[in-house]
Formats: C-alpha cells, sequence, structure tokens
C-alpha cells in the first residue's frame, strides 16, 4: 500500500514539475484504442546546480504519488531527462476531470490541491506550467487567469480549446479543483470519444497519499499460511519498474491493474 511520504522528499534537489491534461487516444495494456483524458506530471531536477532525478528516485516518486488500480485507469512512467509520470483515465473515469448537464454545458478541472500536495512534499518544488486541453469544445471560456489561451480551433470535426498558466508569463498557477475550462460541448463529444452526461466524480485513482492514516500492520492471523497474500478483492498497488535508457517508456505490470471497460453508448 502506498505510504504517505515524510517531507522534505529529495533533499539537495530543485524541481520543477509542469502539468498538462489533455484528451486524447491511447493504446490500452488490454491491446485496445480508447478515448481517454491523460494527467502528465513532469518532474525536472538539475536546476541552480542541484541534484538531478536518478531513476531510482523517479522510481520511488511513482510508487508514492502514483500508486493504486481503479477501473478504467492506468499508468505509466519514462525516464526521458527528467522523470514523466502518466494516468489514464477511460470511460465513466473520465468524470474525474469533467461534467456534462444535460443543457450541454462541461466543465473541465484539474485536481490542482492533489498536485500542490505533491509540490509540497519537497524540500524545493514549484509548478511553473499547467495546460488543459479539451476537444469537441465550443464557445470555450477559461477560469483563473491564464498567461494564454486558444480557444474554439477547428478540428475536422467539431473544435478544441487550451487554456496554459505559465508562471514565466506571469500567470498564477491554479491552486483548487475549480473548473478551469467551460464551454458547450459538441456532437462528436457522444459520437467519437463516447462522453457521457454527468457530474464530477472523485478521482478513482492515484491514491492520494496525503489522505493515508498510518496505521501499525496487523499481526498476522494464527495458522496463517502466507502472510503476504492478497483475497482476490484486495486493491494492488502499482507496480512501476523503471530503466535507465533514452526513450524508454515503461507500462505498470497489467497484474497490477483490474480492468472494467464500461463504454456507454
Amino acid at each position: 500500500m502506498t505510504q504517505a511520504p515524510e517531507p522534505p522528499l529529495l533533499p539537495g534537489h530543485t524541481i520543477i514539475i509542469q502539468v498538462r491534461v489533455e484528451q486524447t487516444t491511447v493504446d490500452t495494456p488490454q491491446k485496445t484504442r480508447e478515448w481517454s483524458i491523460r494527467m502528465h506530471l513532469s518532474l525536472y531536477g538539475g536546476w541552480e546546480r542541484s541534484k538531478d532525478i536518478t531513476a531510482q528516485e523517479c522510481q520511488e516518486l511513482a510508487d508514492t504519488f502514483w500508486s493504486g488500480s481503479a477501473d478504467d485507469y492506468f499508468a505509466q512512467v519514462s525516464m526521458t531527462y527528467g522523470c514523466h509520470l502518466d494516468a489514464y483515465y477511460m470511460g465513466e473515469a473520465r468524470h474525474a476531470f469533467y461534467s456534462l448537464d444535460d443543457a450541454g454545458h462541461v466543465q473541465v478541472r484539474v485536481p490542482m490541491a492533489y498536485l500542490h500536495q505533491i509540490a509540497s512534499s519537497f524540500e524545493d518544488a514549484s509548478i511553473d506550467s499547467l495546460e488543459l486541453r479539451f476537444t469537441s469544445i465550443n464557445n470555450a471560456y477559461c477560469n483563473a487567469g491564464p498567461s494564454s489561451a486558444s480557444l474554439d480551433k477547428p478540428l475536422p470535426v467539431g473544435h478544441w480549446s487550451s487554456c496554459w498558466w505559465k508562471t514565466d508569463d506571469g500567470a498564477t498557477i491554479p491552486t483548487t479543483d475549480d473548473p478551469l475550462l467551460e464551454g458547450d460541448v459538441e456532437q462528436a463529444f457522444f459520437d467519437l470519444e463516447k462522453g457521457t452526461v454527468g457530474p464530477f466524480i472523485d478521482m478513482p485513482a492515484p491514491i492520494n497519499p496525503f489522505t493515508i492514516t498510518p496505521t501499525q500492520a496487523d499481526e498476522p492471523a494464527s495458522g496463517a499460511t502466507d502472510p503476504d497474500a492478497e483475497s482476490p478483492s484486495a486493491s494492488r498497488g502499482l507496480l512501476i519498474t523503471i530503466t535507465t535508457g533514452a526513450a524508454l517508456l515503461l507500462v505498470a505490470g497489467a497484474a497490477a491493474i483490474t480492468w472494467k471497460h464500461r463504454r456507454t453508448n
């Protein structure tokens, strides 16, 4: 199980964090291609003569902040000049990021409260860039004062919009989970992307380690033959292995993830 981190993490490092949330298609571990919402986190070290992030440290960060499993969700990690964490949400799990009412008004958010918790757990870290992109949206507008925006850009089917906050451009990175992008959803969202009407839901994964109350490990039951065994219904954490090398992308082990694809036509 994920353990609550004991700050400061990575002492001696100066960490710059960049965040991007976007709609995209993805090849899943089950060899299907799905529409998803991708939450991408890049952590860069080596700034101001600080230490670089090593592959082992990236592994530890993934184990701490990107662990856990859920329906319609999987995660990846890569190590290419920085530590890159990706979480993909399919089907109904996408409602962690968007809500859509019967009138067709869509709101899109990012879990900024959790991302700022991650940043605050390091000795010296800050989020300097946040980008949010959404397709099949029109008449769009951004909230929370982004430094730049691209709104109602045409696609072969429908439109897309983005909002971008960069501290180098004087923007303040949002700190709450309030909606950052709003607009009118287009028919392609239902026909192509299999989106559904519904409210925001709690983010199903990864596990937020800051919400975990540390407890003492239970003593093994008398007569137990395998204290490490899990029941079939037990939740298992995300397993990630990192190997050094350029452009290596490593997918979380399929055995660590429970898959139940649900599609609403």
